[in-house]
């Protein structure tokens, strides 16, 4: 074998096996997420952070809307400008994979709306317990609609653009 082919094989060896090396690493990263099935949770709005319950009827449009929208989380690789326009702080139901007596995991799901930071709108973290990896996603004003709605359902002090 010849030294430029030898030279050429290692070189398309090293290339190859790096990006195969980040794609095992990056897959993860791209699967569907699977949420639990939400109980029930409160929901605390605006800077202000007024707390309420959240009905049944809202706990089950909020798993009705995680359920359709668990393609295109990604990890959160930058810092948010503000801890949200809304908190919702959820309990998953107890499912038959916990042992007895175990508190089911708490789900803490923020959402911007636009109320502090504009470049943030319709972006919802997900973070399964405290210290997880918090998984976000961007989206478009229908898709976003849903969450709106919920959090706008309440009153709460707004300011006014800057």
């Amino acid at each position: 074998m010849r030294r430029e082919t030898a030279l050429l094989i290692g070189f398309l060896f090293i290339t190859v096996g790096t990006a195969a090396g980040l794609w095992y690493m990056a897959m993860p990263n791209f699967r569907p997420m699977s949420f639990p099935t939400m109980e029930s949770g409160t929901i605390s709005i605006g800077p202000m952070r007024a707390e309420r319950t959240l009905t049944t009827a809202q706990v089950h449009a909020l798993n009705d809307w995680m359920q359709a929208h668990t393609k295109g989380w990604g990890p959160l690789g930058q810092t948010p400008p503000s801890s949200g326009d809304a908190v919702l702080e959820m309990k998953a139901a107890p499912t038959g994979q916990q042992p007895a007596g175990a508190q089911p995991v708490p789900y803490r799901i923020t959402l911007w709306t636009g109320i502090s930071a504009a470049d943030w709108n319709n972006t919802v973290f997900v973070e399964e317990k405290p210290g997880a990896v918090i998984r976000f996603h961007h989206y478009r004003d229908k898709d976003f609609n849903a969450l709106r709605e919920l959090v706008n359902q309440y009153d709460y002090p707004r300011s006014a653009f800057p």
